[in-house]
This record gives structure tokens, sequence and C-alpha cells, in this order.
């Protein structure tokens, strides 16, 4: 292994412990409500009710119904499409319609570019499927799942379930959320209620996914705000979660349902007739936001940093900070299913090869975290369940006051799901691992502890500098010098394969610095559980 020489800097960086951990504890206040600022979708909302938003997989068109009132009180139900341009939505038509005066039909899954999942307000119990054939959408085949009408579904992301509501005769209450699966013989399960935690004896509806995990859904049951309120509760074990009411902004005195997240991070969709929109239900854009201001609730730590930076100051606009040359990151964890986690942000000098400060995100998953000039920093996050993710902070001797937003999402465990380890270097076109390695690798050795029937793929990749050969070669042998080093420690070989990939498989174009530098990495895939 190659010997490092660690820089003299122990003193300074002692000091300097000591603020990073006070600030570890800073709050974040958001300016409205504490979470989130809630849009309406100008572009889409008319005096009519629009609601039911449904986008399409790269995010960039939306489904969603128009109900128009007609004569005698009658009403009319019809697909919209809006598409996305810049940062606005813009509607552009329809995108499925009936000929009927009366008929009704909502689009309820976009799963692929060419098909979209709708059901008609007259066909009881069907999905119908629709593909797009070139010039326009086609009706193709149905599904039945039951002989009651389906109000909303949604599929998992294998389209192997499929969750609605409808009223049954032996339900729980008036409308409640069932589940459908398909059977390894092509055929479709009879409905399944979701259980006295889910369902009420009042109205259940408007579910949707985020992941396989984590379900939205709006309930007009007591305890509310008023009217629909929208509640999430989590997949574990085959046993959903007592629900949690989103609570405000989201949730209003009057009827809030249809919960989408967006593909944009931090935003979703929600459909209300809230006051002060245009006209019965409408369109929202939810956005999480990161407040720019900072409180602390103990006394200023004296002499470290500028009065200005400690005080409830807005941090953007103080770019004078000469005496705090630091880097300030911040941002929110959230795992793959749109859970927000309290995780455990772990900061480490890479020099130093030790853990220097740690803190838990809060309950909305927000964290903070400061970084003196002067050091290669490791930046961990970790939460019982989830692949921990990395991020490397280079910060020169000279940096400025600067603020990094990092929003991190961690992946749940399973097989497939991979980590970059952004802290595992080698010396230059050589397999030997450097010192300052040494906290990233102990983080893949807790992973492993913790979860002790896991198997993980050490993989190697290179850039396109050199020869095919070569680079494969060094790959294997990277690889291999992780995998040996986790079985000198204790992790049995069993658990472990080593595999070199060369540069097979770029994530960015090797044309720049920037991009060989990240296919030039370390990861580790999920093979067994």
């Amino acid at each position: 292994m190659h010997n490092y020489t660690i820089p003299n800097n122990v003193i300074k960086m002692k000091r300097l412990l000591c603020y990073i951990i006070l600030l570890s504890s800073v709050t974040l206040v958001s300016a409205q409500s504490g979470k989130c600022y809630i849009t309406p979708l100008s572009g889409i909302n008319t005096t009519d009710n629009e609601y039911n938003p449904i986008l399409d997989p790269q995010g960039e068109r939306m489904a969603y119904t128009q109900s128009k009132s007609l004569k005698h009180g009658d009403f009319r139900e019809s697909t919209k499409l809006a598409k996305l341009e810049g940062n606005e939505w813009t509607a552009v038509g329809n995108l499925l319609s009936l000929k009927k005066k009366y008929s009704h039909i909502d689009v309820v899954g976009w799963p692929s570019n060419d098909t979209v999942y709708a059901y008609k307000g007259t066909i009881y119990g069907k999905i119908l499927i629709y593909r797009h054939n070139g010039k326009k959408w086609k009706k193709c085949k149905s599904i039945k799942l039951c002989n009651t009408r389906i109000k909303k579904s949604c599929t998992n992301s294998a389209g192997t379930s499929i969750y609605f509501s409808t009223e049954r005769r032996k339900g729980l209450g008036e409308q409640d959320l069932y589940v459908c699966h398909l059977g390894d013989d092509g055929k479709w399960s009879k409905p399944v209620n979701l259980g006295e935690k889910i369902n009420t004896k009042w109205n259940e509806i408007a579910p949707t996914l985020v992941g396989d995990s984590a379900m939205y859904f709006a309930s007009d049951r007591d305890g509310g705000l008023g009217g629909y309120d929208i509640y999430y509760s989590v997949l574990n074990n085959g046993e959903w979660s007592e629900p949690v009411n989103l609570g405000e902004p989201i949730n209003s005195d009057k009827d809030d349902a249809f919960y989408l997240k967006s593909k944009r991070e931090r935003d979703s969709f929600i459909s209300s007739s809230r006051d002060g929109g245009m006209g019965g239900m409408d369109i929202y854009t939810v956005s999480y936001v990161l407040d720019k201001r900072l409180t602390m609730d103990m006394p200023k730590p004296a002499s470290l940093l500028s009065d200005k930076l400690i005080a409830d100051v807005n941090i953007e606009s103080a770019t004078h900070l000469d005496s705090s040359k630091i880097t300030l990151v911040k941002g929110i964890v959230m795992g793959d299913d749109s859970v927000y986690l309290k995780a455990k942000v772990a900061l480490s000098d890479n020099h130093l090869m030790q853990v220097i400060a740690t803190m838990d995100a809060s309950e909305n998953g927000a964290y903070q975290i400061i970084m003196p000039g002067g050091s290669n920093y490791g930046l961990s996050v970790s939460y019982p369940g989830y692949m921990f993710h990395s991020e490397n902070f280079d910060l020169p001797e000279q940096s400025e006051y600067k603020e990094v937003s990092k929003d991190i999402t961690l992946k749940k465990i399973a097989v497939g799901k991979s980590v970059i380890l952004k802290n595992i270097f080698y010396e230059i076109d050589k397999a030997d691992l450097n010192m300052e390695s040494l906290v990233e690798l102990s983080n893949v050795i807790r992973l492993l502890n913790e979860n002790p029937t896991l198997c993980l793929e050490i993989q190697g990749h290179t850039d396109r500098t050199g020869t095919k050969a070569h680079n494969k070669t060094l790959s294997e042998m990277r690889a291999k010098s992780v995998t040996d080093y986790l079985i000198e420690h204790g992790v049995s070989p069993d658990r472990l394969v080593s595999k070199g990939y060369g540069y097979d498989k770029p994530i960015a174009p090797n044309n720049t610095e920037e991009g060989r530098a990240e296919n030039r990495r370390t990861e580790i895939v999920v093979t067994k559980i």
C-alpha cells in the first residue's frame, strides 16, 4: 500500500472542530410554513376543474383531467395534455378525448412514452390500455380488476401491482384502497383491501406510489384540516405504516388530493380547491425549499467565525466574510422511495484519516455542515436499510466563503443498487490505495457488518486515456485492491467479487478533464441481500 504523508494541520483541525460541531446543530428555517412553497400552474388552470396530473417517463409531458360543467348539473371529464417549456407548463390540447357529450375518461398511468393507462366512467372495473401508433392514441386492450367503478389507480415500477380506489360491498367504509397483483400465470388477483391502517369508514382515494414502498393518498377521515387531506404511508415487510398527514401548507381547509412526485428534485404536484385558485380544483406545484437564513439556539463560538455568519442574516448576501474561508454544504436527505430520512451525516478529513464531526439530519431530512479550506474532506450520509452516499470536497487553503446546495438521495438496499465511492483514491496509473481512502473503506465495512447477508460486486472503472487492454487490467487491479483490503479487515471472501470494466461503462463524456475524472471511479453493486 502506498505511503501517504499527513499534512501538518492537526492542531488547526482541533480548533476548527469546535465550531464544526456547533454549526452541525443549526436548523434551517423555511420562508413559508417551514416546508415548501405552493404555486398554481397558471398555464394549465382554468375556471373549470383541473386535477389528477400524470407525468410521462421523462417528466416533460403531463396528462391531467379537466372537468367541465354542462347544462342541468351535468359535467364531462376529458384528459388534457400539457408540455414543459423551460420552467413553465403549458396546455396544448387533448390527450384522449371521447365523442359522446357526457362521457368521462381519465389517464391513471403513463408507464412508457407510447403507452398510457386510463379508465372510462361508463366501464366498471377495467383499466384501459392505449398505445400510440405514431399518429394517435388507440385502445389496444383492457385489464379487468373488479366489478365496481375504479376511481383512481396507480402501478408499481414493474407494472405487476395496481393500486386503486373503489367502493365495494365488503369494504371498510365508502371508497377504500385496494391492490391487485399480476400472477406468474399472467392473470390478475382478486382485489385485496389495504386494511384498517390505510382505510377508514370514510373515503380513501387517489393513491400514488413513489418507488415501490411509499404511497400517497387522499382521505376525508377524522382529524384532517378540512375536506380531503393528503397522507403518506410506507411499506415495510409487507405492512403499510400508520398514515401521516402531510399537514400545512400542502393540506388546506378545502379538498387536497392527487399528490404526484415530479421528476425534478424537491418538486411535487397536488390538486386542490383551496382559496385563491382559478376555480374549483386547480393543479399546484409543491416546491420544497431550504431557506437561506440560519438561526442558533446557543451562544456564538467566540473568535472562531464572523458574527455575520452566526447572526440571523441572509447568508447569500454576506459575500464579504473575509475571516470565514469556509464552505457551507446544505441540503435535504431523502430515500429513493421519496421518504425524508433523519440520516447520519459524517464529515471526515481524508488527510487525517478520521471522522471529525457528525450530525443527524432533521425530521424533514435537512442538514448543513461547514468545512474550512485547506484539506480534502469526505462527506458520508447513511441510514439503516439504505446504501450510504459519499461526496468529496477538495478545498484549497485560500478558498473563500462558499455555499453548496447538495440534496442527497439514499438508495434502498436491493439487488442491483449501486454506490460510487467518491473517497477512494489510487496512485496515478496504479492500483495502490492511498491512505486517504481509509475512512471510505471503513464505511463499506460498516455497511457489510450492519447487513450480514449483503453481498457486493466491487467494480473498477477508468477513463479512455491509454489502450483498452491497459485500462481493463488497471480497473481489475484497482477493484481487487479494494476487495483485498475488505477481506483483510474481516469481510468474508464469499460476500465479495471484484470486476474491472475499463472504460466500457462511462458516466460522463471523456473529452473533458471533469468528465474523465468522473469516469475514473470505484463502485459497489449489491448482488445479494
